[in-house]
């Protein structure tokens, strides 16, 4: 049940961001509120303030988050960007594969028991092909007048995979050296996300002074409905990892991450009509066996 609230919140995400396009919402103003929103229900929800004693700046996961705040409000920006001027399915595809890059780093730089076999090289290449295909836009796709040039597609992708990645794996290394925790781990998440608004709020306020963009309510609003879905989504997936699949994450995620490029992309066709050519409809496929081959030896 935690498992099928999780994919549903995590599947929205994309279309949430889909939607900002119909609703002509300012997608980075309801990304920097997002982040606030984060923030705040963060604290409703634990509902303990006296946690902010153990930030102490020698700790190594006060730190990374100056870091981690500046690439995740970018990396966000683009998932909204993607799924509104490519596709849900793009969008998704290269966020969700990405998990291959914290494999990889793990393999090589760090001591491991499992060594990689034929067939997870064979998905190491598949994930390339995967995002090349959901890329591709042919002339006879174009999702509600959209067209954007594919090198443009491929390289937004290509960023949003490499970006995604470094977040995966930066979060996995702070996780198992220094923020080990269930409180230190809590409050690691919070300051990225205070991070990442701070550094928002100061672009944003710049944007305003400019006159290059006015903040007004619906802005607000979908950020306020972005970051409790954005939460409660990372809530439920804690949840469901350690209820459900007691830890395994390495079962987990792989399926997980399955589930939200399927879900996402079957609601924003049922929802949005978005079109997918046979290439787009082949990378998706392409995708979930990069994944299936990746994880295969903890799946089997």
């Amino acid at each position: 049940m935690f498992f099928l609230v999780a994919l549903a919140l995590s599947a929205s995400l994309f279309l949430i961001f889909r939607s900002f396009q119909k609703f002509r919402i300012h997608t980075f103003q309801a990304i920097v509120f997002n982040y606030w929103t984060c923030v705040i229900t963060a604290f409703v929800y634990l509902g303990n303030f006296s946690a902010l004693q153990h930030i102490a700046w020698e700790n190594l996961w006060v730190k990374v988050p100056l870091g981690l705040g500046l690439l995740f409000i970018s990396t966000f920006y683009l998932m909204g960007y993607v799924a509104q001027n490519i596709s849900v399915a793009a969008s998704s595809v290269a966020s969700k594969i990405s998990l291959i890059i914290p494999v990889i780093v793990n393999l090589f730089f760090f001591k491991h028991e499992q060594t990689f076999d034929w067939l997870n090289y064979v998905g190491l290449v598949l994930v390339f092909l995967a995002i090349f295909l959901t890329s591709y836009r042919s002339k006879s796709v174009q999702n509600n007048g959209r067209n954007t040039n594919f090198l443009k597609s491929f390289m937004l992708i290509v960023a949003i995979f490499l970006m995604s990645g470094a977040i995966d794996t930066s979060i996995n290394w702070i996780s198992s050296i220094s923020a080990t925790d269930k409180t230190s781990q809590a409050l690691f998440s919070m300051l990225i996300f205070a991070v990442a608004g701070v550094v928002g709020i100061l672009i944003l306020v710049r944007q305003v002074l400019a006159k290059q963009t006015k903040i007004t309510l619906p802005n607000i609003l979908a950020g306020v409905i972005l970051g409790v879905v954005n939460y409660f989504s990372v809530i439920f997936m804690m949840i469901s990892l350690q209820k459900e699949f007691a830890g395994n994450g390495a079962f987990f995620f792989p399926l997980f991450n399955i589930g939200i490029i399927v879900l996402s992309t079957f609601l924003a066709i049922l929802l949005f009509k978005e079109k997918l050519n046979t290439a787009n409809r082949l990378g998706i496929l392409v995708a979930v066996l990069a994944i299936l081959a990746m994880a295969h030896q903890h799946i089997s």
